[in-house]
C-alpha cells in the first residue's frame, strides 16, 4: 500500500510532484490521495445520477472501513450535490459484529460531522435475535443477518422519509459477487450489480453505491488518512478470509492492481439480459413489506422462532 519511511521508493505524487506516501494503483501524497478519492466518488455520483438535488440519503454504516469512508466522503459532498444525509447503524446482537463500542464510534462520527444518527437494535425492531433464529434454522448467522439488515434498511429508510439508501459496497465486493453468482448460475443477480438499483415497487427504496469504483484498500487508506476510527465486524472478516474467490482475486491484483476498478466500471456500462420469468411482487401477509412470495424472507425467519 504505502511506505512512509521510504517515499522515494514510490516516486513522485501523480498530481503535485511531491514525494508519494501512498501507492495503491498510482502514487499520491496523502493530501492528493484524499482529493483523488473524493473526486472519483463525485464522478460516479454524477455519471450514474446517484444523488439529485434535495434527495434524502440514508447511509447504512456498520462501523467498518468501507461504510465509514463512504459516509465521510458523502458528508463532504453534501454542499456540492445539495442533499440531506442521515446515517443508520444497526446492533445485530452478535458480540463479534456490533457492541457498545461500535455504537459509540459511529455516534461520535456523526456528531462531529453534524449528521443525523439513527440507531436500531435487531431485537427491538424485529422482536427476535439472530441467535434465537439460528437455533431453528440451517442458515448461518451471516445469512440470517444479511436478510434482516436488508429488511430493516429498506423499511426504516422509507418510514423515515429517505428516498435513497446508500451502502458501502465497493469494487472488491462487486467483482467477487459477480464471479460467485456467475459460477453458481445465479445470472439474474448479476444484472443488479450497478452503482444504482432503482425501485421496482412503491415500498422499495432506491439503492445507491457511491464507492462502487473504489477498492477496499483505498477505503482503508482514506479512513487512515482522515484519522477515522473504524470498528468492523470480525465475523464478516472471518468468513471473507475463507472465501476462495478472495484468494483468486488477490492473485490477479499482483499483476493488475486496477483490475477490480476496471471490472466495476465495465459493469456500469454493460447491460445483461438473462432468461428469467418476470417476478410478481406482493406484500407480505404479516408485515406488508414487498416480497415475491406470500411471506417475506425476514418474516419466515421470525416465524421459525415461534415454531
Amino acid at each position: 500500500m504505502s511506505d512512509p519511511n521510504n517515499p522515494r521508493k514510490m516516486g513522485k505524487c501523480t498530481r503535485c510532484e511531491k514525494w508519494a506516501e501512498i501507492k495503491i494503483t498510482k502514487p499520491f501524497c496523502a493530501e492528493c490521495f484524499i482529493l483523488h478519492y473524493e473526486k472519483r466518488m463525485a464522478k460516479v455520483i454524477k455519471h450514474n445520477k446517484l444523488i439529485q438535488r434535495d434527495d434524502r440519503v440514508l447511509m447504512a454504516v456498520s462501523g467498518g472501513k468501507d461504510s465509514l469512508s463512504c459516509a465521510h466522503a458523502l458528508s463532504k459532498l453534501r454542499e456540492t450535490f445539495n442533499f440531506h444525509l442521515g446515517i443508520l447503524h444497526m446492533d445485530v446482537s452478535l458480540l463479534e459484529c456490533t457492541n457498545e463500542r461500535s455504537e459509540a464510534v459511529v455516534g461520535e462520527f456523526c456528531k462531529v460531522r453534524n449528521i443525523p444518527f439513527h440507531f436500531v437494535r435487531f431485537k427491538d425492531y424485529l422482536g427476535v435475535t439472530i441467535a434465537q433464529v439460528k437455533e431453528k434454522s440451517r442458515r448461518n448467522e451471516c445469512s440470517i443477518c444479511a436478510t434482516f439488515k436488508r429488511y430493516i434498511m429498506n423499511r426504516f429508510a422509507r418510514e423515515n422519509g429517505y428516498n435513497k439508501l446508500a451502502t458501502g459496497h465497493c469494487a472488491d465486493d462487486m467483482t467477487r459477487f459477480f464471479f460467485k453468482n456467475w459460477f453458481s448460475g445465479n445470472y439474474a443477480w448479476i444484472a443488479k450489480f450497478k452503482p444504482r438499483s432503482d425501485s421496482n415497487h412503491p415500498k422499495v427504496v432506491t439503492r445507491i453505491r457511491p464507492v462502487f469504483e473504489h477498492l477496499e484498500m483505498e477505503n482503508l487508506t482514506y479512513a487512515k488518512a482522515n484519522a477515522i476510527t473504524i470498528c468492523g465486524c470480525s465475523r464478516c472478516s472471518y468468513f471473507l478470509r475463507k472465501d476462495p474467490w478472495n484468494d483468486i482475486l488477490q492473485t490477479i491484483d499482483k499483476t493488475r492492481r486496477d483490475f477490480k476498478i476496471q471490472f466495476a466500471r465495465g459493469l456500469e456500462e454493460v447491460e445483461f439480459s438473462f432468461k428469467e420469468s418476470s417476478r410478481a411482487f406482493f406484500e407480505c401477509k404479516f408485515c406488508g413489506e414487498p416480497t415475491d412470495q406470500e411471506i417475506c424472507a425476514a418474516c419466515r425467519l421470525k416465524e421459525l422462532n415461534k415454531a
